[in-house]
């Protein structure tokens, strides 16, 4: 190209994602959790206080959204890439809570600070970005990926998509694929745009007439 020869590469990052060649993302998720642990500790070096409020919000500020960059797009499947994640804020939630005793338990420090498991918190941002694609929020086309659900029961969403058959992973737990599936997951009570609303925190008020 322009007389430069390409060097074939299995790795190349496009705007902050890491792409393989073999459609993994097990290089990404490794940098990722590495870049995210290194921050850790930096923190854990230079902000020695005692407040919990402020080590916390520094984890958030600073540490999660690295843990959480695009990932619409690479949300790993694997329970390998999903611990190697999840490592990076169970050691956050220890120097938070100051407990780093092997017999603490982490499970508790995270209940009792109500953070969600990145999993969860990844799952939401999935639905949120669906919501956005179905309702044209944002200019990502769908008319060729979703069509309505043909058959409907008194148990399914009526606001269901048929499901896109898929054999190899790489696809199969690919964006529109994955989140499908979880989307026809909500209870036909709970309408998108409450559900929505609930995921974004916000609570409803009516408009004075």
């Amino acid at each position: 190209m322009y007389g430069h020869i390409l060097e074939s590469v299995k790795h190349a990052k496009y705007l902050g994602i890491t792409i393989s060649a073999d459609l993994k993302w097990n290089t990404h998720i490794q940098q990722t959790a590495a870049k995210a642990n290194k921050s850790l500790g930096f923190i854990r070096r230079n902000l020695k206080v005692q407040s919990q409020t402020i080590k916390e919000r520094a984890y958030q500020t600073l540490i999660r959204p690295k843990l959480e960059y695009c990932c619409t797009v690479w949300d790993p499947f694997t329970n390998e890439n999903i611990k190697s994640l999840e490592k990076v804020q169970r050691r956050a939630a220890r120097y938070v809570c100051n407990r780093h005793h092997n017999t603490s338990s982490v499970s508790e420090m995270l209940d009792t600070m109500k953070w969600q498991t990145l999993q969860e918190r990844r799952l939401r941002t999935r639905l949120i970005m669906f919501h956005k694609i179905v309702n044209e929020k944002i200019a990502i086309p769908s008319q060729n990926v979703l069509q309505q659900s043909q058959s409907t029961t008194r148990s399914t969403n009526k606001e269901s998509y048929r499901q896109i058959h898929c054999n190899k992973d790489s696809f199969k737990f690919s964006f529109f694929c994955q989140t499908i599936k979880d989307w026809n997951k909500l209870t036909p009570e709970i309408t998108k745009k409450q559900y929505y609303r609930k995921l974004q925190g916000c609570t409803h008020t009516r408009r004075a007439p």
